[in-house]
């Protein structure tokens, strides 16, 4: 009966209301970001082989292993094309 009395009537003093950033959301953006990094890379990049590395880091980014392939196929060396600025001269 006392423990009732005592509980009856409490309020809390400090009662969170939300506000600020919705850290949820701001989380799934920025996994998201994360996620396709390779791909952003690869056309920030300029690179031949962009739409092989979207579709790596689309189908089989979500495994560890697909998303390091991806991001290793966006640093790999590429050849520069046979006829980019070269010129013959005899």
């Amino acid at each position: 009966m006392i423990l009732r009395l005592l509980t009856q009537n409490v309020e809390p003093e400090f009662r969170y209301t939300g506000g600020g950033l919705p850290k949820g959301g701001v989380m799934i953006v920025a996994l998201v970001l994360l996620y396709f990094l390779p791909s952003m890379l690869s056309f920030a990049g300029g690179k031949r082989r962009k739409w092989k590395i979207v579709a790596v880091n689309v189908l089989a980014g979500w495994t560890i292993i697909g998303w390091i392939i991806a991001m290793i196929m966006n640093w790999a060396y590429e050849a520069p094309e046979a006829d980019a600025g070269i010129t013959e001269t005899r």
